[in-house]
């Protein structure tokens, strides 16, 4: 099974654009531009990639974004990624950008969108991955990041931008706390997505599709806490955007041979599989599909479902997902794989 994933193109929509910075790279950026990491060595800060909880988490996540001070430093990031892609044959992504943190921390938002767009924008010419951008609120800091967000989607026409997300911790912070500014970006055209039933619960993910009007959800996998939920984004088929590896460092789902992917899918429900942030977890999107397989028990037909999926419920143009779909198709056909086939157990 993973042999055939390997080969196959993929979609992933729940990745973090800053989030697919590697340790190393991470270091070198810190040491060339002489900001201070919360570690003494390259040693220590790997370490720090064992999380324990979601603060952890966080706070590594903010260093690291402090540490990018240069228009190099972002191309680095993003070409990073893009060879990454090519490895894993990774052919549609939906990356989540947090334009925020980069203003905050001194850059610029719209400076740090700039650069990212441009430099995504030549590799797609070049034959590289399609990249769309979800712009993300960071829940910790709605106050200033929220109106920021809004204001930076009612002002630009990126042509990569697709969608408002809301990212960040969610104990103590209602998803509802930001319908306003996704109630702004709706108005501004854009779609909505945000994080829910990750590290909250059930009702986090109810909020996000009654109150946000999200079109998906990043993780949704506590939804199995409340089976009203669960047939609500049944009904009305809103995708979960899982991320098996994450899931098992920040949520209660500790094991994938019990993890509720299998109950989702069960229910109805529409799943994509992602990394979220691949080195922050050890993981890629080709390990995500072998342990869905081997260790969550999906088989290679579902595998193959879920990664439509990610061209069915994606945000970009429909004739940039149409010609993607056809060269996935053609891919399946030739593996065996059945376009048609339903996915539940």
């Amino acid at each position: 099974m993973s042999e055939l994933f390997a080969r196959l193109p993929k979609t992933e929509l729940h990745l973090h654009l800053e989030g697919t910075i590697a340790p190393d790279t991470l270091w070198a950026i810190a040491e060339r531009n002489a900001v201070p990491l919360p570690a003494g060595t390259l040693a220590e800060l790997r370490a720090l990639y064992d999380f324990k909880g979601f603060d952890t988490f966080l706070t590594l996540w903010l260093a690291m974004c402090r540490c990018l001070q240069t228009p190099a430093d972002y191309e680095q990031m993003v070409d990073a990624f893009v060879a990454d892609c090519a490895r894993q044959r990774i052919r549609y992504v939906e990356a989540h950008f947090t334009p925020y943190n980069h203003e905050r921390f001194g850059f610029g938002g719209r400076r740090a969108l700039d650069i990212v767009t441009r430099r995504l924008l030549a590799s797609e010419e070049a034959g590289g991955p399609v990249v769309r951008l979800i712009l993300d609120i960071p829940s910790e800091s709605v106050p200033e990041s929220g109106p920021y967000t809004a204001a930076l989607l009612e002002a630009i026409a990126n042509p990569l931008v697709v969608a408002i997300g809301l990212g960040g911790p969610e104990d103590g912070f209602p998803r509802r706390l930001v319908a306003t500014y996704f109630e702004r970006a709706r108005q501004a055209g854009y779609a909505a997505v945000s994080h829910a039933g990750e590290t909250g619960g059930a009702d986090h993910v109810r909020q996000a599709v009654e109150e946000l009007k999200v079109r998906r959800v990043q993780h949704g996998v506590r939804a199995v806490e409340d089976e009203s939920v669960v047939r609500l984004l049944a009904e009305r088929q809103i995708c979960c955007d899982v991320a098996l590896t994450s899931n098992t460092f920040l949520t209660p789902f500790r094991e994938l041979a019990t993890h509720p992917v299998r109950a989702l899918l069960a229910a109805g429900v529409p799943v994509t599989l992602s990394t979220d942030d691949p080195p922050f977890f050890g993981t890629d999107l080709c390990r995500e599909y072998e342990r869905a397989g081997a260790e969550a028990g999906l088989s290679d037909q579902q595998l193959w479902q879920i990664n439509l999926n990610g061209l069915r419920h994606g945000l970009a143009e429909t004739p940039v997902r149409r010609r993607l779909m056809q060269e996935f198709l053609e891919a399946g056909r030739q593996a065996g794989l059945d376009a048609g086939a339903t996915i539940g157990s």
